[in-house]
């Protein structure tokens, strides 16, 4: 009686554990927001004439960056330079914050993922793939004094000539959300609406083997006491050309 007594503890004792464990997993943010008031306090007492507009950091990437307005910098165009920008100099949330920096050397039709040696917006091109997808959909972005988390909502490689990089009206909101949803590779399970602050970043590629087209992943702002977590993601039909193309139709070939 007392060995299945002791047996019968046990069990209910590991039962407590792994109830214990699940409820760390599922308290756990599916993404932490990491304080960089401080970063950006330190990049502007170590170069005196820089004055970032916010900070930057990405889900999976080492993304991590200070943002400049783009006519702040006298060469921005100088891949040495570990920051992005914006055309617009807004320092609080707009209808849309569009943010653009360097991909030098992960632009062909198989980029790499988390190469530690790629820096600006290269690692960027990991969102390319679905299953990299699937496990990061958040963005930060620290700015007016204040860590800013985005849910991602659309992926898609935009002709450059389509892109619109400067502010948009309020009206034009839900018609950008639709064209953006429409371009996207995938399908977010996310709500989005005119009525969400929308985070749009921008990088070079040769994807298609020309340098006529751009990488663009778009975002929406959390809202108040929604949960951050994992999402539902799915595979539009229009990824089958992406896949073919990386699975071997290497454009730069």
């Amino acid at each position: 009686m007392k060995g299945k007594k002791n047996k019968k503890q046990k069990i209910i004792l590991l039962l407590v554990v792994i109830l214990c464990i699940t409820s760390v997993i599922m308290l756990k943010p599916y993404y932490k927001v990491q304080n960089r008031l401080n970063n950006i306090k330190t990049f502007t007492s170590n170069k005196n004439d820089a004055d970032p507009l916010g900070w930057l950091r990405v889900q999976g990437t080492n993304i991590d960056i200070p943002i400049m307005y783009y006519y702040d910098v006298d060469d921005i165009s100088d891949p040495s330079y570990d920051l992005g920008w914006t055309f617009t100099n807004h320092k609080k949330l707009v209808n849309r914050v569009v943010i653009l920096s360097h991909n030098m050397r992960n632009v062909s039709s198989k980029p790499l993922i988390g190469n530690k040696e790629h820096a600006r917006f290269e690692q960027l091109m990991g969102y390319i793939y679905y299953d990299f997808v699937k496990e990061n959909k958040y963005i930060q972005y620290t700015i007016n004094n204040k860590n800013y988390l985005f849910k991602i909502y659309g992926v898609s490689l935009q002709e450059e000539e389509d892109l619109e990089l400067e502010d948009i009206d309020q009206n034009d909101v839900e018609d950008y959300i639709e064209y953006t949803k429409e371009k996207s590779y995938f399908d977010f399970k996310v709500d989005v609406n005119d009525s969400d602050k929308l985070i749009t970043l921008v990088t070079c590629t040769r994807f298609f083997g020309n340098a006529d087209y751009s990488f663009v992943v778009d975002a929406r702002l959390v809202r108040k006491n929604e949960l951050v977590k994992n999402y539902k993601v799915i595979e539009k039909s229009n990824y089958k050309e992406i896949k073919k193309i990386l699975e071997g139709d290497d454009k730069d070939e």
